[in-house]
């Protein structure tokens, strides 16, 4: 399986799938209107990658911004996840923002409230200070 990484755009985040670490990244703003083309990719590599996925499995959420429509891709993408890992492998979810960046708090804690796998809020200046990886 290959590993996909999209660069980052003015409307869409950056994005890397890798199946050898199992490691999914999307940071960066999220604000295309027309979200479909850039999360099918997710949900097309990630159906895959869960018929034979790692040990453990780390999801990094970094957004800048995001709109309600990569809002509602983003959710029905963890949704799938957490639907379909739960006996496959251990998933490991990390939120990551600024801990001044309210609007960013409350949405991971709204999407976190309706997840059965909980996420982990990491904040941003702590990854900048220890230059370690979720």
């Amino acid at each position: 399986m290959e590993t996909i990484i999209k660069n980052a755009t003015p409307t869409s985040p950056f994005l890397e799938l890798n199946s050898e670490v199992g490691k999914i990244t999307i940071n960066g703003r999220a604000i295309d209107y027309n979200p479909t083309d850039f999360w099918a990719s997710i949900f097309s590599w990630t159906t895959d990658y869960l018929e034979n996925p790692k040990e453990f499995t780390t999801i990094n959420l970094n957004f800048e911004y995001i709109n309600t429509l990569s809002t509602k891709k983003l959710f029905v993408f963890l949704k799938l996840i957490e639907f379909n890992a739960a006996k496959k492998t251990s998933v490991k979810i990390n939120w990551i923002c600024d801990q001044d960046d309210d609007d960013m708090i409350d949405l991971g804690e709204n999407i976190n409230s309706l997840l059965r796998n909980k996420m982990k809020f990491v904040n941003s200046y702590e990854l900048f200070e220890t230059k370690g990886d979720c």
